[in-house]
């Protein structure tokens, strides 16, 4: 059985539209990355930072690199003073609408009326949501959704020298 040349039409063309929305899935992944490099400066210099099995990942002043949808705890740890934990959580990448804008336009744009001539909102929004889904949604599962903050800087505290001495 032959398949319709409308319906070759209409898949290629959805397809073609599909490919065009924002120029790839994960636009912002593509553009960001995968994994971010934080600069850790602590003050005294010479800081160990541990992640949570232990194992030692630099010293002070650092680059550590993370996966941008990872929320790692770090351990930072140095003789005579008390240690700190550092949770750096991940935000909301500010690239994020060059992902959404062009899904919703080519969603629009492909669908400029509906089938019956009246109901242009809700075709609107069908086009939109499979755009959407097409091209923002893989950016929140690979990690492009996601940034952390490029420097952090950690004032570590004295340990109470009083407080060791009657240990």
């Amino acid at each position: 059985m032959m398949v319709p040349i409308f319906i070759r039409v209409i898949t290629i063309g959805i397809t073609f539209s599909q490919i065009v929305a924002c120029g790839a899935p994960a636009l912002t992944t593509i553009l960001s990355g995968r994994h971010d490099e934080v600069i850790i400066s602590t003050t005294p210099e010479r800081v160990s930072i541990y992640d949570r099995a232990g194992k030692l990942l630099a010293i002070t002043p650092a680059k550590v690199t993370i996966a941008r949808k990872d929320s790692p705890l770090l351990y930072l740890h140095r003789d005579g003073f008390r240690d700190t934990t550092l949770l750096l959580k991940p935000r909301l990448n500010r690239l994020l609408p060059v992902s959404i804008v062009p899904a919703v336009v080519v969603g629009g744009l492909r669908l400029q009326g509906s089938p019956d001539g009246k109901n242009f909102l809700p075709w609107l929004v069908v086009a939109s949501t499979l755009n959407l889904i097409w091209c923002h949604l893989p950016d929140y599962f690979l990690g492009g959704a996601y940034d952390h903050k490029k420097e952090i800087a950690v004032v570590m505290q004295k340990e109470d020298v009083s407080k060791v001495e009657r240990e």
